[in-house]
């Protein structure tokens, strides 16, 4: 178990029996759209667009998807290490128990998903898209999520530690709850409404003033 500066617990993928085989990835996704306990690395998966695609117990290591759409997708016990899902559009998918590792997510969509037991951790993850999503035991760790769009969210048991949120969109999502205080949050775009119950530093709490149309004034 791995627990966050808030005590979130995600429980990791199951990855017993995964293989590795001479079949690429995006030749397996010819014949079939569900592809289990297999191991990929160093692959390039260019312009796929496959509907609900399901994948287990899988691992990708250092594997690009440019110009891809898997919307949703069924993604369960799934690792990816050192891979680029930059822009890629897994939009209304449901992942559970998957693991983002150093990976380059930037613009990635994930709106209107289902996220349990996710894990996002030292990823780029600036402009991700991750609005009208269902999250519950996510913790997004060390990442820069800076521009990264979580409106509308259902968030439960979400932790970020020691990430950049600088300009993120939490609009109609509340926080109430979460801490933040290892976070950078400058230019946050979110109602009053939404900080109801956040947890934030001193420095950070002067800051997010503005909110509530407060001058602070210095005596």
């Amino acid at each position: 178990m791995k627990k966050s500066n808030n005590e979130v617990r995600i429980v990791p993928p199951v990855l017993r029996g995964v293989e590795a085989g001479s079949e690429l990835f995006c030749e397996l996704l010819v014949n079939d759209d569900e592809v289990d306990c297999r191991s990929f690395s160093r692959e390039v998966v260019d312009g796929v667009d496959l509907l609900e695609v399901n994948v287990s117990s899988c691992v990708f290591d250092h594997v690009s998807f440019p110009g891809c759409r898997f919307r949703e997708a069924r993604l369960t016990d799934v690792l990816f290490e050192n891979c680029d899902l930059s822009n890629v559009d897994l939009s209304g998918s449901v992942l559970f128990r998957v693991e983002f590792r150093a990976c380059k997510l930037m613009g990635t969509n994930l709106s209107d998903g289902v996220l349990n037991n996710v894990l996002f951790r030292h990823c780029n993850a600036r402009y991700m898209n991750l609005s009208m999503g269902r999250l519950k035991q996510v913790l997004f760790a060390h990442g820069d999520m800076q521009g990264s769009a979580l409106e509308s969210c259902r968030l439960e048991a979400v932790a970020f530690d020691t990430c950049s949120l600088v300009e993120a969109e939490f609009s109609r999502t509340s926080l109430k709850g979460i801490d933040l205080t290892s976070s950078r949050l400058e230019g946050l775009r979110l109602g009053v409404g939404d900080l109801r119950g956040v947890i934030v530093s001193p420095v950070q709490a002067l800051d997010l003033t503005r909110y509530l149309g407060l001058v602070v004034k210095d005596v």
